[in-house]
């Protein structure tokens, strides 16, 4: 990508409803921190433009981090989380496997309590995208590894678990075990910081009779606040 591509798209961007401040992009082109900022915006909908964003987010794989810095390490990760996103959606799979593998093995070589990135949701990144390759018997297996890992770890609120046991229950459902699914969101739910005005609305989810485990887990996932919001100790 040319400066002046990369200029029309800042330009573009700041155009959009999104209205980015420019100072995001000060670097320019040569700028991994600016070439990355500008890709998330690109991929956003109502810009859509892919083709652009999965050029810039791949000049990112190869970008030195300050390993000191969190802010650094995690918006690499965040860049690689979003570049493997994409591929996914693009049935690109190996690729998407290979770039949200690079953001696992960047989040996990700190201690950082990142502002945004979850390592657990990283992993249920992988879990996902394994299990739409028909890779489901590795999948369940790694869930089952990190939830041996940090079951018994005393941090109260575990991406690690949540996810985890979110993704158990998710197979579960699949396989229409409503009862085991809700045990395991139930679970899923205990690793989590739950604000009290969401509790009645998860009560009455779980509470559902029928046996539509699928419905009854997207109820849960309504009911329950967004992960990205809440405190995590791990």
């Amino acid at each position: 990508m040319t400066q002046d591509t990369f200029h029309e798209l800042v330009r573009l961007v700041m155009d959009s409803s999104a209205h980015p401040p420019e100072t995001l992009f000060a670097g320019g082109m040569d700028n991994w921190h600016a070439r990355a900022r500008l890709a998330h915006f690109l991929a956003m909908q109502g810009i859509d433009k892919q083709a652009e964003a999965l050029e810039l987010f791949k000049s990112v794989v190869e970008a030195d981090v300050d390993e000191e810095s969190a802010e650094d390490v995690e918006e690499k990760t965040y860049a690689l989380q979003r570049l493997s996103s994409l591929e996914r959606e693009q049935e690109r799979d190996e690729e998407a496997l290979r770039h949200i593998n690079l953001a696992i093995e960047l989040a996990e070589s700190t201690d950082f309590l990142y502002k945004y990135i979850l390592r657990g949701e990283l992993w249920a990144d992988r879990w996902n995208l394994l299990y739409h390759m028909g890779r489901t018997a590795d999948a369940e297996a790694e869930a089952d590894e990190r939830i041996e890992v940090y079951k018994d770890i005393p941090a109260l609120h575990n991406s690690y678990l949540y996810y985890g046991y979110r993704f158990k229950a998710q197979l579960a459902a699949s396989h229409g075990d409503t009862f085991i699914a809700k045990d395991y969101m139930h679970m899923a739910i205990h690793a989590m910081d739950v604000p009290h005005e969401n509790e009645a609305a998860i009560k009455t989810a779980f509470a559902a009779a029928h046996d539509n485990a699928s419905w009854i887990l997207a109820a849960i996932d309504k009911a329950t606040p967004n992960p990205d919001r809440l405190h995590w100790d791990i």
